[in-house]
């Protein structure tokens, strides 16, 4: 092992050379103490009792990778928790100051070319072999007792997948949080890539923070603006955002493989690495978390080829949190409140779990089964033996519009329980060369209870359901199945859903979108044959639970999208990356409605017959 000390120098790759120990002067402890309570001098007395050291650690090819250690000061062996970031290892610092006095060793690792660690950064590449000879590595150490877990969340999250898939035998637990899968939800997102990319890529080039310009958003939005009202192909997003040359060059890979091919397969766990986990799992996500898809996939992958040991230690958790949320849970979020128990400390509730995983203690009280979810609405934790046990039984909406083409809120079609008796077809013209009404769409971002997309300028249809008779809880992923014609080989669609109460308050339930040519699913691709008439289903809804109210309507709203925080499709049939303004194409979308095609949005409902 190689002790080093922080060196802020441009020279990344020097050596560290002294260990930071955080203790503060006896005199000042003394002074500070007589004014606290006896739970803060145990708290003062414990920070005071950490070192941080950074290091530097050998992997396989003579590359070194820096780390920076939280442990007690004392000598004795330790269990671990590993996480492995590529926003350099600051990032955990108040994890390690959290951990290191309750008894475990923390360490935080550049990833590969990130921060001080020696080599390239290739985003999702090569990072789950590094993190297993990390894991390996630390059990070897006079510190370690040879029992460690992995946290983190996001791309942190991940890592965690691609490590477990490596199977290295010390690593007893991990607490994947958020975790996207890459050509799932980063950075092709359904099938359809968002301009966001280039933002996530700036701010990981380099070895350095680049959290400044990250987080400039007037920048961002600026050139996310120039490049959809340019009519300039999605290929020319580097330039436009001023990546690096090194950024440029995973920019232009990534584009390369639009939809999840097997480039992205080779990046995630195949079905035999799921059947040798026998670890306890926690998988966390949110309602809004931006890579809940990600994290699902993980989590269904894992039920679907795991072995019953392994799956049977898989746990779920799902709150009304945002992707930060997942990690600093609030109770409110964009203009939606929840009870105070949804702010749960989730670094109590890690604790508790690596206690019980790493050191024979108690399972979390919060974790009665193996999935926990919240239900905005009611205000409550529920829990279910798997996701599918969650909802019992569905809502069906039947798409109908029998006197009119239902473009306006106050004119809208309808969403009835019956099937429709006759035939009739809705429609709306798209022409790619519009661009977005951005002030309907900033104001949807800002707030989950703005009137939504119902009040776009430019085509679309809304469909509106009857007052519900009774409250009930929606809770799952929703779908809308539409049976749709085209005249053009390909465009993008998108269908939103709110509830909106009897006061007039509209609330965000979910939405999605999908390409034309990725209709039978994101792995494939088949251009659509102009004036044939097929079904698409939109099924990637994020998994949500509300308690509907009484008196409410449930509100559907199809349109194109047309947004800059995505990649715009001309609708010409060519590679989307390439496509410009030069060729695009009008498209007419036609929506059949009948009994033999019913179009139809179904709602996952959990009775008042689940205990």
């Amino acid at each position: 092992m190689r002790v080093t000390s922080t060196d802020h120098s441009p020279h990344f790759n020097r050596p560290l050379r002294a260990a930071l120990v955080v203790a503060l002067a006896g005199l000042l402890v003394g002074a500070l103490l007589v004014s606290r309570s006896a739970d803060a001098q145990r708290s003062a007395s414990k920070a005071a009792s950490i070192t941080i050291t950074d290091l530097m650690i050998p992997v396989g090819d003579g590359t070194e990778l820096h780390g920076r250690l939280y442990r007690p000061a004392s000598d004795s062996a330790r269990p671990t928790i590993l996480s492995m970031t590529p926003y350099t290892v600051d990032d955990a610092h108040e994890y390690g100051r959290y951990f290191a006095p309750r008894g475990y060793a923390y360490l935080n690792v550049d990833v590969r070319g990130r921060g001080a660690s020696e080599g390239t950064f290739r985003p999702m590449v090569g990072d789950g072999a590094d993190g297993a000879e990390v894991v390996r590595w630390i059990a070897n150490q006079s510190w370690s007792n040879g029992q460690v877990g992995m946290r983190g969340g996001s791309y942190r999250g991940m890592v965690q997948w691609q490590v477990l898939g490596e199977d290295p035998d010390p690593l007893r637990t991990a607490v994947p949080t958020a975790a996207l899968y890459p050509g799932e939800d980063v950075p092709v997102y359904h099938g359809i890539v968002p301009t966001y990319i280039a933002r996530w890529l700036t701010f990981t080039q380099g070895r350095a923070s680049q959290q400044s310009l990250f987080r400039d958003g007037r920048y961002w939005q600026q050139a996310f603006r120039e490049l959809h009202t340019s009519g300039r192909p999605f290929s020319a997003l580097d330039e436009i955002a001023g990546l690096s040359l090194r950024a440029q060059e995973t920019f232009e890979q990534w584009i390369e493989h639009p939809y999840f091919d097997d480039h992205w397969r080779a990046l995630s766990s195949d079905s035999a690495d799921y059947r040798a986990l026998d670890q306890p799992l926690l998988t966390v996500t949110g309602h809004f978390d931006a890579d809940q898809p990600g994290a699902l996939r993980h989590y269904r992958r894992h039920m679907q080829h795991g072995i019953e040991r392994g799956t049977e230690q898989h746990y779920l958790l799902m709150g009304p949190w945002s992707h930060g949320g997942t990690r600093d849970p609030a109770t409110e979020l964009r203009g939606l409140t929840f009870a105070d128990t949804a702010a749960i400390d989730m670094n109590r509730l890690h604790r508790q779990w690596y206690d019980w995983t790493l050191r024979d203690g108690a399972k979390p009280p919060m974790l009665k089964d193996r999935v926990v979810y919240y239900v905005m609405g009611a205000g409550r934790w529920r829990t279910a033996p798997s996701l599918e046990a969650v909802a019992d039984t569905s809502r069906t909406f039947y798409l109908q519009s029998p006197d009119t083409n239902p473009s306006d809120p106050f004119d809208a079609g309808q969403l009835t329980p019956q099937a429709p008796a006759s035939s009739d077809t809705d429609r709306y013209v798209y022409n790619p060369r519009d661009t977005a009404d951005l002030a309907t769409l900033q104001s949807m971002q800002r707030s989950l209870t703005a009137p939504g997309a119902a009040f776009l300028e430019g085509p679309k249809l809304i469909y509106h359901s009857p007052p519900v008779e009774q409250s009930f809880e929606l809770a799952g992923q929703m779908r809308l199945d539409a049976w749709i014609e085209l005249d053009v080989p390909d465009t993008d669609l998108a269908a939103w859903v709110y509830e909106v109460r009897p006061t007039g308050k509209t609330i965000y339930l979910g939405n999605t979108h999908l390409r034309a040519r990725h209709r039978h699913g994101v792995d494939t691709t088949a251009l659509a044959e102009p004036g044939r008439v097929e079904r698409y289903r939109f099924d990637t809804f994020w998994w949500t639970a509300r308690r509907i109210q009484a008196g409410s309507r449930i509100r559907l709203v199809i349109a194109p999208l047309n947004d800059p925080a995505w990649q715009k499709n001309y609708n010409s049939g060519g590679p989307v990356m390439q496509e410009s303004v030069e060729d695009a194409q009008m498209a007419t979308v036609k929506l059949h409605l009948g009994p033999d095609r019913p179009s139809k949005l179904v709602l996952p409902v959990r009775s008042e017959n689940v205990p």
